[in-house]
């Protein structure tokens, strides 16, 4: 065993092969090619005796070499990003890397903002794969296939940090322009006239809030259907005499933009009373979530950017 051509690279390429088990994964996350993970790859084969990841049609599988060798190299990587972290100074203008950002339909429009205008002038070697998160993807996230994602409240807790961007403090009503939903008294009672299609913003809950306080007081409300997409939303709204709720402000300022779908905050005495049927062991509101495995400066940096630049994003939304 040749120890002393094991470098700092082909220890980050051990530990992202032995979590992705995918050599295209793997280089997408490290910002280089194919070949040079393949190169790196049989360097340490050569170093260790042994083929370490044995390929299968599902991905690389780890041997018992590689198993016992894991533990050592997470280790020394760790050494690694103290020193980086504690004694060398992070430079965005110079830092690579390509990251996965995932997010619920609304916020997806700020992000694309606060990365263009935001990150990559101050680092633009960065490359962004930003995409509509449509189901349950905390295991990605806690593998670090995926770096980020913004969410509402459906994320579980496994390895995976959450910081809220901001709290839920207000709810609003959208239906058509005109509809007689807006010339009545905001109330449960009056609202339960109606129709009501749900954005399904809390995937945690098992049905609508509106629908459950009208429960709990004995009243009965007609869920006319469910999506998780604005633009489907929009032509259910438009094209009947349905009402929605939602209580996210980059969805109102959308709205503002469409001449045909109204929209208005709900009364505070109601919207406390919506948000008290949520139970789901944290503060309801929006979270920056992301893995703890990836501890390198680039990731800190990004993370600390997204967070404050989506989060200042957010309340002047809330001001407009």
């Amino acid at each position: 065993m040749n120890i002393e051509r094991l470098d700092y690279h082909s220890l980050i390429v051990f530990e992202s092969v032995s979590r992705h088990l995918n050599a295209g994964l793997v280089a997408n996350e490290l910002g280089m090619s194919i070949s040079s993970v393949s190169r790196h790859l049989g360097i340490l084969r050569d170093i260790f005796k042994d083929v370490l990841f044995i390929r299968r049609a599902q991905g690389f599988v780890l041997t018992d070499k590689a198993i016992q060798v894991l533990p050592c190299v997470k280790q020394l990587l760790h050494g690694y990003q103290v020193l980086k972290h504690n004694h060398t100074q992070f430079n965005p203008l110079t830092a690579k890397g390509h990251f996965k950002i995932y997010a619920y339909n609304e916020f997806t429009y700020v992000i694309n903002k606060v990365v263009n205008e935001f990150v990559l002038p101050r680092a633009p070697n960065l490359t962004f794969e930003i995409r509509t998160l449509s189901s349950d993807c905390s295991r990605a996230i806690e593998q670090g296939e995926i770096d980020f994602a913004v969410v509402y409240e459906n994320f579980k807790d496994h390895k995976i940090i959450s910081e809220m961007l901001s709290p839920t403090e207000e709810l609003f009503l959208i239906a058509k322009t005109g509809h007689p939903v807006f010339d009545d008294e905001l109330t449960v009672d009056n609202l339960c006239k109606y129709g009501y299609f749900a954005l399904d913003n809390f995937n945690d809950l098992c049905s609508p809030i509106l629908e459950q306080i009208a429960k709990k007081q004995g009243k009965s409300l007609q869920i006319v259907g469910a999506t998780d997409n604005i633009a489907a939303l929009s032509r259910h709204i438009i094209d009947t005499n349905s009402i929605s709720l939602s209580c996210n402000v980059f969805t109102r300022e959308y709205y503002d933009l469409i001449s045909d779908i109204q929209t208005c905050t709900l009364p505070q005495e109601l919207t406390e009373q919506l948000l008290d049927m949520i139970n789901v062991g944290r503060r309801v509101g929006n979270y920056l979530i992301y893995s703890e495995i990836n501890q390198s400066a680039t990731h800190h940096w990004l993370k600390q950017q997204l967070f404050n630049n989506i989060r200042d994003e957010w309340y002047l939304a809330l001001k407009s």
